[in-house]
């Protein structure tokens, strides 16, 4: 849109990627990477616990308590 309004009115999508793509900006995945700090490596994220078969992980979400229920409930 703004290449449409200030460079070019008819330039074309195929067109506006060759010109990114010369510039080295074409892919917004590298330009994300190239803005990050190199020191912050990102770590994977972690996996459940391992528990021998017969367990199971169960997580609890408590629900709000109501004005016309005498305790709180869960999900």
């Amino acid at each position: 849109m703004v290449t449409r309004e200030f460079l070019n009115p008819a330039v074309s999508r195929s067109g506006l990627n060759r010109c990114l793509a010369r510039h080295g900006v074409s892919n917004l995945a590298t330009l994300i990477a190239a803005q990050q700090p190199q020191e912050e490596v990102q770590t994977p994220p972690k996996a459940f616990k391992a528990y021998v078969p017969g367990f199971l992980h169960i997580d609890i979400k408590y629900l709000p308590q109501m004005p016309d229920e005498a305790a709180r409930r869960y999900m």
